[in-house]
């Protein structure tokens, strides 16, 4: 392009919007010439016409802090000027056009399917405001964030405000932080900005406040300090560049570790592994997260580890990082610790002292003591110096139990850029960091990826799950991208603890950490102890409401007093005190010591009953639940399962009939599979694995052995670390134990051979677990890889649950009746595992079966058959679902299992009575519409009919089923118990059913497949209503849904949300997150929520519920407001008979002692009017005698021993009764005492005559 002399003047400013990588415009000046240089440079010119405006965008392309062009589809900023300013010399400038290039832009963002032209015409046109932005945008934790500067001529006014006001605005501004930044500082763009103020909005309903300074760190000053510490720190690199001994621990100064000062920087990462360096960063944390300032997006982002969209590839190809890089990218991230913030008893004290209650007490007690008031206001000093004795016992207990879960530092392997091994503290880990894990286990102090070897956790920590995990290395595949749910299996967690590793040869076992400090997973769980989500208090709000409506008639009262005695000319010492002693008599100082007695009282009553509170707010919380949501396994029903049989199939694709004494199966794929796919291992001599696993391995009568006795360079070699063997019988001559009626197939001497496992010898059939891919709950499934030891070929032998497992066999392998095989014992409550088979090629070898991918070795397989458990419910269940139903409390059960499981168990412990039908909510994918991607279609089961009961007597009796693609995925399997629907779910708000008292699946009804719609009802209609008992329907069913559908739902159709969110009782294949979504949704229609789990996957749902109550005393439950030892939900009912009972007496010393306030101002200004005033006595014995000691016995009564009422406490003050109740009684004492002083009154002694007369 041809540089002319027609440039832009120095003087005129142009603005530009910064079109970043993440389609986000961002306007600044031309002044920034570092980012977006215009001298002597060949531009490139974007001209796009938008027809809706008639204007014309141009626009160049830079990489930031270059002066080249680049594409605009590249990851760079793209610079857009703004029309207008572009008229002269920059116009001209930028007069040339590549074709190409503007097609390939804008056809990229055609495809998108948004109008990007029209959303960037109304951002170039909305006025933005610079000091205000977004931090984590569309996400969870989404907050407003505003910048500010010191304002001197603002700081001078507040400071003389407060001097004014004695210092009482100052201590107003302790109580709101952020006022004292809006009075003393200006809002500013953030890029300058000295302080921020975060704003986080919580369901529209709560704001919380955050204010924080932003700090500035410089590479190179930081650097200085690192290298001028007192102290030593544990380096990585000796100073002869080697070590002899790759466990050695050598400490070395910072100083003395050669560092380039001009290429030392800091090291930031947000996302894909790429970290950008930096000589100044700009930063704050805020609720222990840090938050960096991005020139690029001009926002602060939060920093990120690398578990942020990295490639699985990325994390193999690290080999250890320079002892330079580990400083850059800890000056950006800080040592690796959790902090806690821990606050001494000096600075608790202050701070105690400084809470609103405790300021008003002490402003009372200086008043009384002024007035002469000795003797009560010495007992309100009391109690208060008691109060805040006992808070500061509580607060530091509380941080010091904290500060021992997270503190527990120790040292770590860390392997170097050279490949060596040396030793480290675990603060010193960053990013990262490639370590060794230790052979005889260890703490993880971080988050990691596991690169080689196995290891064997106990994440009980995190998860609440006593059950040990094995952990198995990241496959390495580029077109991978790592997710910390999807592949949980292969990270180890911070917080859990390593039990074994297992390895090949003399091949260590590495990870890679992606996590540090408070980012790691126990690091979230300590920030949702730390900040857990607010809580509506609704009697504390009301009660705040009402002491503001206090204050205000005290105010009334003061200015009155004030005014009066005044102008009757007292003195003014004596006119301030008593002016200023009305207020403490309507809003008494006692009144919220008062109010804990019911909680006090409520909480040692609990405790009694072996239910342990942390958090006496929500006592009376649990007084106002109206809905119980609960998790199945380990809450509702036993926590182990028992083994109830199995179903093999024949050969000729038929299932066999169950054989429940498992020891009897023939020898074969089915009982090798049991025996060989489970991640079971040997932990000080003692087999420990999920209870599922352990089960059905006890079952079959075989001994596991493991690699104890192996040497540790022989582990993981070409011998199989896990050996199954067979166990050990004599067969008697002439006898067999062995029942005719259990095998089908026993016909020979061979097969009788067979099952004692003499025909080819005995160790014919042990095994040898050559590789394992673990369960997932997104795969729904887990498979071995297994040798026979003395075979050569290697066989494949998989488990899961009947839907996945029902994809992923080749249909030939199916039995015809799998569907309704399965609905049979799923409908019982039996919990199903479809067992399935392959054998490999016979060329494959040790080093290639370890190569497999999991697609391909899960793929093909041949259907085994069906392993059948069964799940009891809990002796309390029923018993406590049902008085939980009589008084009108709803009840919810969100589980991780399969739906028709989870029917089977509401159907039995009564969420879904007999007289309700179950509609089953599905979705499937339908490309023809425009409007989503999905629809809803629906299964119902509507009980049955007890004139066909007698005739089901076996399984060929099973109903027949309708067979489709879709539901089986759902894992919906469709008997004619369960018809298929469509229409809008609003036309089954007219639908109702009653039906007889049966929830058996031999009761099902028998009549044929709907065939037709009904008009009005909109669902189908029986060809032969005569044969079934079916009533019409009007409002009696219950929505049950899948984790999958229930996603669906919320994304896709939000108008048919709340539908479902009311009527929802059986929510199956939920995920932690998804459990926590519905426990807010709930929350959101009103409903007070209680949440009852054992504290597996229910951490989430426990800390949004308004009661939550843990069944575990694991540290996951650390965040529970409630934990029962005794593990039944027979705890739910107390909690709420305790929390209804502290509600009551809340309620009652609130109307007692509001009452009492304001019949003594009444009393008190009736005085002032004729300048009198009570006695210090009568005061105490108002005051004490009356008033304290009746509140503090409010409470002594327990709770109601008998079953929960239906009848539930108010759990408002404003509200209508207790309004009315309080008027009511001043409006009498007001009149008798308005009486007594005007008793001698002319008009009012000619009143009491005519009342009299009359």
């Amino acid at each position: 392009m041809n540089n002319q002399s027609d440039t832009q003047p120095p003087d005129q400013k142009c603005e530009v919007l910064v079109y970043t990588s993440k389609r986000h415009f961002t306007k600044i000046g031309m002044k920034q010439d570092n980012l977006f240089p215009l001298n002597n440079s060949s531009y490139q010119m974007i001209t796009h016409h938008d027809k809706s405006t008639s204007r014309q965008h141009s626009g160049v392309s830079y990489s930031s802090g270059s002066s080249s062009p680049t594409d605009l589809s590249s990851k760079h900023a793209n610079v857009i000027f703004q029309e207008p300013q572009l008229q002269n010399g920059i116009a001209c400038k930028l007069r040339s056009y590549n074709e190409a290039r503007r097609q390939s832009f804008f056809t990229h963002r055609a495809n998108d399917g948004e109008d990007h032209v029209s959303q960037d015409s109304q951002l170039l046109a909305k006025d933005r405001k610079p000091w205000e932005g977004l931090v984590n945008a569309k996400e969870d934790d989404e907050m407003q964030i505003t910048g500010y500067k010191r304002s001197l001529l603002r700081t001078t006014f507040c400071w003389f405000f407060i001097c004014l006001t004695g210092g009482l605005l100052s201590l107003i501004m302790h109580w709101w932080r952020h006022l004292y930044l809006i009075a003393t500082h200006e809002k500013c763009s953030l890029d300058i900005a000295e302080k921020v103020l975060i704003q986080e909005h919580y369901q529209g309903k709560h704001v919380t406040y955050y204010v924080k300074a932003i700090q500035e760190i410089n590479a190179t000053m930081s650097m200085k300090s690192l290298q001028l510490q007192a102290g030593l720190s544990p380096s990585l690199l000796a100073k002869n560049g080697s070590s002899g001994n790759g466990n050695t621990l050598t400490l070395q100064k910072q100083s003395e570790v050669e560092i380039d000062e001009k290429s030392f920087h800091i090291s930031l990462h947000f996302s894909s592994g790429q970290f950008k360096h930096t000589n100044h960063v700009r930063m704050f944390n805020c609720k222990h997260l840090r938050y960096v300032w991005d020139k690029q997006t001009q926002s602060f982002n939060k920093l990120k580890g690398l578990d942020v969209n990295v490639s699985s590839a990325y994390f193999h190809q690290q080999r250890g990082l320079p002892v330079q890089e580990q400083l850059s990218r800890r000056l950006a991230y800080g040592p690796n610790e959790i902090t806690v913030p821990y606050k001494n008893f000096k600075t608790l004290l202050i701070l105690e002292m400084l809470n609103p209650f405790y300021v008003f007490q002490i402003f009372s007690v200086i008043l009384w003591f002024t007035y002469d008031y000795y003797y009560y206001a010495c007992v309100i000093l009391l109690m208060s110096m008691f109060g805040i004795a006992m808070s500061i016992i509580q607060t530091k207990k509380n941080q010091d139990s904290l500060r021992e879960t997270v503190l527990n530092k120790g040292c770590a392997l860390v392997v170097t850029e050279t490949g060596e091994t040396l030793e480290t503290g675990t603060e010193w880990l960053v990013l990262g960091d490639v370590i060794e894990i230790p052979t005889n286990g260890c703490v993880m102090q971080c988050d990691a990826v596991l690169l080689s070897g196995n290891c064997i956790l106990d994440e009980s920590m995190l998860t609440g799950e006593s059950v040990p995990v094995t952990k198995t290395p990241l496959p390495m595949r580029r077109d991978m991208i790592y997710d910390k749910k999807e592949h949980a299996r292969h990270t180890l967690f911070s917080g859990t603890k390593v039990i074994q590793t297992r390895y090949i040869g003399s091949e260590k076992v590495l990870a890679i950490v992606i996590n540090t400090g408070n980012i790691t997973a126990k690091g979230g769980l300590i920030r949702s102890i730390l900040y857990p989500p607010p809580i509506d208090y609704k009697f504390e709000q009301d009660s705040y409401k009402f002491i503001e409506c206090l204050g205000l008639i005290a105010l009334i009262g003061f200015i009155y007093t004030l005014v009066t005695k005044v102008s009757r000319g007292i003195d003014a010492v004596k006119i301030a005190v008593e002016s200023l002693d009305l207020i403490t008599i309507v809003v008494p100082p006692a009144l919220p010591a008062a109010m804990t007695v019911g909680r006090f009282y409520a909480q040692k009553r609990l405790k009694k009953k072996n239910i342990y509170c942390i958090s006496p707010r929500s006592i009376n919380v649990a007084g106002s639940i109206d809905c119980c949501c609960f998790d199945k396994t380990g809450t509702l029903t036993e926590e182990g399962l028992d083994m109830w049989g199995v179903v093999p199939k024949t050969v000729t694709n038929e299932f066999q009939m169950p054989i429940k004494q498992i020891e009897r199966l023939p020898y074969g794929n089915f009982l090798f599979g049991m025996v060989t796919c489970h991640s079971i291992t040997i932990v000080n001599g003692k087999l420990m694995g999920d209870p599922l696993d352990l089960k059905m391995f006890e079952s079959t009568g075989w001994t596991l052995e493991d690699q104890k006795n192996v040497p540790d360079s022989q582990k993981y070699s070409l011998i199989h670390p896990t050996i199954v063997r067979q166990p050990r019988k004599e067969i008697l001559h002439g006898e067999s134990n062995i029942a005719e009626s259990s095998v089908q197939r026993q016909s020979s001497i061979d097969d009788l051979l067979a099952d004692v496992g003499l025909l080819n010898g005995e160790t014919n059939n042990d095994h040898g677990i050559v590789r394992e891919f673990p369960f997932t709950s997104n795969l729904q499934r887990m498979s071995v890889i297994t040798r026979r030891l003395s075979g050569s070929n290697f066989n494949v032998y998989c488990k899961g649950s009947p839907e996945m497992m029902q994809q992923l066999c080749q249909p030939s392998t199916l039995p015809e009746n799998y569907s309704q095989q399965l609905a049979f014992f799923a409908k019982r409550g039996y919990r199903v595992i479809a067992m399935a088979f392959k054998k490999l090629s016979s060329k494959m070898s040790y080093i290639k079966a370890q190569r497999l991918a999991r697609e391909i070795v899960e793929s093909d397989l041949e259907f085994l058959g069906f392993v059948v458990m069964e799940n009891r419910l809990k002796p309390d269940t029923s018993k406590v679902i049902a008085s939980l139903t009589n008084a009108n409390i709803r009840t919810v059960m969100i589980t991780g299992d399969n739906l028709l499981t989870a029917i089977s168990v509401a159907r039995d412990c009564g969420i879904v009575s007999s007289d309700q039908a179950v509609v089953t909510v599905n979705a499937r994918k339908v490309l023809q519409k425009e409007s989503h991607a999905y629809e809803l279609y629906y299964t119902l089961d509507i009980g049955g009919c007890e004139n066909v009961t007698k005739d089901l007597v076996n399984i060929s009796d099973i109903i027949s089923l309708q067979s489709s693609g879709a539901n089986s995925i759902d894992g919906v399997c469709e008997t004619e118990n369960y018809q298929i629907f469509n229409g809008d779910i609003s036309s089954l708000s007219s639908l109702s059913m009653t039906l007889p008292n049966s929830n058996s699946l031999t009761s099902v009804e028998t009549c044929e497949t709907w065939t037709h719609q009904d008009p009005e009802l909109g669902v189908a209609s029986c060809k032969h209503e005569k044969k079934c008992h079916r009533p019409t329907w009007r409002n009696n069913y219950r929505f049950a849904m899948i984790g999958r559908t229930w996603q669906i739902v919320r994304e896709n159709f939000p108008n048919e949300l709340k539908n479902f969110v009311v009527r929802g009782a059986i929510f199956a294949r939920m995920s932690p997150d998804q459990k926590q979504a519905l426990i807010i949704d709930l929350q959101q229609l009103d409903y007070c929520v209680a949440m009852c789990g054992d504290g597996a996957n229910d951490c989430g749902a426990l800390k949004v519920a308004h009661t939550g109550i843990s069944l575990s005393e694991t540290e996951s439950a650390i965040a529970s407001p409630f934990t029962s030892r005794n593990a039944t939900i027979d705890c739910v009912p107390y909690v709420i008979k305790e929390g209804r009972a502290a509600l009551v007496t809340s309620f009652g010393i609130f109307k007692y002692m509001a009452a009492y306030s304001m019949v003594q101002f009444i009393s008190v200004m009736i005085l002032y009017s004729i300048d009198s005033n009570l006695t210090d006595k009568q005061y105490l014995y108002v005051d004490l005698g009356l008033i304290s000691v009746f509140a503090f016995f409010f409470g002594k009564t327990g709770a109601y021993v008998g079953p929960l009422a239906k009848q539930v406490p108010l759990n408002s003050l404003i509200s209508l009764a207790p309004l009315a109740s309080i008027i009511l009684h001043l409006l009498v004492v007001v009149g008798f005492q308005m009486a007594g002083k005007f008793r001698n009154n002319m008009i009012f002694i000619k009143l009491v005559l005519v009342l009299r007369y009359y």
